[in-house]
């Protein structure tokens, strides 16, 4: 049976759901209390299958850009400038292509959007990553209502939804594309269908300064919710000759997406996590740090497929062989036995002319020894490297640039090292990277980086800081090439241990 771990993030608390074979197994809610974060952390314990986050919070941007159409390496330092320029102060950002102009230069239409609150998301995400959570992405409810809208026939939409937790949601879709969403904490003393007919007619204005909406256009609203609400929804909304109202069944809704929970109010929660479940979006805020355990999830899983095909193939091949054997065992018995008998006579033939070659037995003993010694004097690069490699994925701010090996034999020897080898040297040239210009914070992590690669067995030299501390050193920026590089130099020296 196919397990998920869905969960829904709002601004004061974090709904866990574990689906199995597209059912809801278990449901947990937890506040966003140092006791609800304990709790969280207990209950992924148990829950070790692909999870999906999907957040509904008031902290997210969007912005419209059109930029020129480019791939490859140019395409990702354009849109990572972008990413600097819009949205500095967090992690959590995307570049969703809308479409790509017809005419002129044919450039792209992005729409650039960002979670740009982390302080909401990153204590979630901590403990996450040290249970080793398979995590497959970061997501949020405007990302997840397109596919709800994209069979409509209005240009110009406006999505209304509702989610316990969170509030009134309003997302704008320009020709299937969205372009902008709002989120309104609706408090206990207003009711659902008041908060419509408040905050409809603010986002229409909002719609109308920003220009999103042309003038003159007839707004298309359609309005989520449960029967009950629709029939105190028609009384209260005004007669605008600007909006134009429509109303989707939320339990109509439910059975399309088969969700087998039975819906009492409005509440859309459910529809937004099962949309997720059934379609995920290509692009979301989630990195490759967040998403890691999740790919050697994946990677784990097509290991075992892949040796279970090997083994059910290698059981047919086995079992056609015997067959294919038992059938001609009887006829090429004799004929075995008759090559059985040359090959020995042959064999032995040969050996008769080799030349004398015995040796005493303190001479091989003394042969072994020496190609033991020469083999540690050549050790296998992979030996040598494999460890820094480890260490180096463990510190992603980190960016190599230069790499040199050499052998010496007048490097200090270590404890617990042999002294009899010559000692290998790594020099290694780096860049720490995003730390903008606070040297402190770069000093401790390449402090942590140096210690790391003196318990993998490396005698640690600086040879260049970022910053140089000491009380004869200039306090000069070392950065050369970037604004948010600093360089740095090591040099590492490796002996066999004893």
């Amino acid at each position: 049976m196919k397990y998920a771990l869905l969960l829904f993030l709002s601004a004061n608390r974090l709904h866990a759901q574990l689906m199995a074979g597209g059912k809801i197994a278990l449901q947990h809610d937890f506040a966003d209390t140092p006791d609800g974060r304990d709790s969280f952390a207990s209950f992924l314990q148990t829950a070790k299958c692909p999870t999906y986050l999907l957040t509904d919070l008031i902290e997210e941007d969007f912005r419209h850009e059109i930029i020129p159409h480019l791939t490859g390496g140019n395409r990702t330092a354009l849109l990572h400038r972008k990413f600097d320029q819009f949205y500095r102060g967090t992690p959590f950002h995307q570049a969703t292509l809308l479409q790509r102009q017809k005419t002129g230069r044919r450039d792209d239409d992005v729409l650039f959007s960002a979670l740009t609150n982390p302080s909401l998301i990153t204590p979630w995400l901590n403990i996450m990553l040290a249970r080793q959570t398979p995590l497959a992405g970061i997501y949020s409810v405007p990302q997840i209502s397109a596919p709800l809208v994209k069979d409509h026939p209005s240009d110009h939409l406006l999505l209304i939804s509702w989610e316990k937790f969170s509030g009134l949601r309003q997302t704008y879709f320009s020709e299937h594309h969205l372009q902008i969403s709002r989120l309104t904490p609706v408090h206990a003393e207003l009711t659902f269908h008041d908060a419509v007919v408040k905050e409809l007619a603010r986002t229409y204005q909002y719609l109308k300064s920003l220009s999103l909406l042309p003038s003159g256009q007839i707004l298309d609203v359609l309005i989520l919710c449960h029967a009950d609400d629709r029939n105190k929804l028609q009384d209260k909304l005004p007669d605008d000759p600007d909006m134009r109202y429509e109303f989707a069944d939320i339990e109509e809704i439910g059975k399309q997406l088969k969700i087998d929970d039975r819906f009492t109010n409005s509440d859309a929660s459910q529809i937004f996590l099962h949309q997720l479940a059934a379609s995920r979006p290509k692009t979301d805020y989630a990195s490759a740090e967040h998403t890691r355990y999740h790919t050697l999830w994946q990677l784990h899983n097509a290991l075992n497929w892949s040796a279970g095909v090997l083994l059910l193939a290698s059981a047919f091949w086995a079992t056609a062989t015997v067959w294919q054997s038992s059938e001609n065992s009887v006829d090429k018995t004799e004929s075995f036995e008759i090559q059985t008998q040359r090959l020995l006579k042959e064999a032995h033939q040969i050996t008769q002319s080799f030349p004398g070659t015995h040796a005493p037995a303190a001479d091989m003993k003394s042969g072994a020894t020496i190609m033991r010694k020469l083999h540690q004097y050549a050790p296998v690069p992979k030996t040598i490297l494999m460890p820094l490699s480890k260490v180096l994925d463990g510190f992603p701010q980190i960016k190599l640039k230069n790499l040199g090996w050499h052998g010496n034999a007048t490097e200090p020897v270590a404890s617990n090292t042999l002294a009899d080898v010559p000692a290998q040297v790594i020099t290694l040239k780096g860049d720490l990277q995003g730390f903008d210009n606070d040297y402190r914070a770069a000093l401790v992590y390449l402090d942590r980086f140096q210690l790391e690669l003196s318990t993998r067995g490396y005698q640690v030299t600086i040879l260049t800081k970022p910053l140089d501390v000491s009380p004869g050193g200039s306090l000069a920026d070392n950065r050369e090439a970037h604004e948010n590089e600093l360089g740095f130099s090591l040099k590492l020296v490796w002996r066999p241990p004893t």
